[in-house]
């Protein structure tokens, strides 16, 4: 992906570009395993974790045999209506203490995707891309304050 033209993707904030990542469901969940972007090489299921909070993953989840079971949720990203909403809600990356402005920020899913989050706005909320990144370290939790910022915690 490195390897695209710049010319051919999105500005910053606007549609992502859409990868399919294959991956099996359990490897997903327990971010173990590796995954695979067609017509590329395998990664770990955290970069494909990352990768699927802001790029168009087609979810493909695979049976014992490799068979199609689901393509996924039909929603998957936000749309650009929830990203204004945010932007006018936050205002900024809203990792404690950062003042990213929203304009600056992706979309996130409180409650992971690949564990059933919804792509609803009360569930969403603006990280700059260095705290977006934190939000999927696996060396990191998050917790969400009462004003809505969102705390990061190194796992002990």
């Amino acid at each position: 992906m490195e390897h695209l033209a710049p010319n051919k993707l999105p500005v910053h904030g606007g549609d992502t570009t859409t990868v399919l990542v294959t991956i099996p469901l359990e490897s997903l969940r327990d971010e173990l395993g590796t995954g695979t972007v067609v017509g590329g090489e395998p990664m770990s299921a955290s970069a494909v974790r990352r990768l699927a909070c802001t790029a168009g993953i087609i979810p493909v989840v695979l049976g014992g045999q490799s068979e199609v079971l689901d393509l996924g949720r039909t929603r998957r990203l936000f749309s650009p209506a929830q990203r204004k909403a945010m932007r006018l809600r936050d205002q900024h990356c809203r990792a404690e203490g950062c003042t990213i402005p929203a304009g600056w920020c992706e979309a996130h899913h409180l409650d992971p995707w690949s564990r059933g989050g919804k792509t609803d706005l009360d569930r969403g909320v603006l990280l700059c891309s260095w705290h977006h990144h934190r939000a999927h370290d696996p060396t990191h939790t998050a917790e969400k304050l009462p004003n809505g910022d969102i705390r990061f915690h190194r796992r002990p």
